[in-house]
């Protein structure tokens, strides 16, 4: 691949020129924020990225949610709940913190990594776990 500094530098409409020429991240609009931990899949899945010291394995991330949405009173077995979480991490929550530059997917290595708006959710899932009743904070 040939590079010409003389052409012109793109930028998308996700990122914008920073004060150094470098190119910077917009940070996550409310509205994204808001989608992005509307729902307990998607909030575990930024906690578990926020708090790895690298990527994290999607098997690794089915494996936790499983165990935490597991009921044994219901008869669904944790392979079926496991297949199922997989399938949704996948087909929508995975797609969706990507497009929103919240995580990094690598499919072909099957590693769930921050992206540039990751760090912005530290503060907001502080809170959203402080909102929650003790009993769920001590599990």
């Amino acid at each position: 691949m040939t590079i010409h500094p003389d052409r012109p530098t793109v930028v998308s409409d996700r990122s914008r020129l920073g004060n150094d020429g470098g190119i910077g991240r917009r940070p996550p609009s409310r509205e994204t924020i808001r989608q992005a931990v509307d729902s307990d899949r998607r909030r575990e899945v930024i906690r578990c990225v926020l708090v790895a010291d690298g990527p994290v394995p999607l098997r690794t991330l089915v494996g936790r949610l499983a165990d935490a949405e597991h009921d044994p009173t219901v008869g669904t077995t944790i392979h079926r709940l496991r297949q199922r979480i997989h399938t949704s991490l996948c087909r929508t929550h995975l797609p969706l913190l990507e497009d929103h530059d919240i995580v990094t997917w690598d499919r072909a290595r099957s590693l769930v990594g921050p992206a540039a708006n990751c760090g912005a959710f530290e503060s907001v899932l502080e809170i959203d776990s402080l909102e929650r009743p003790i009993s769920a904070r001590l599990e």
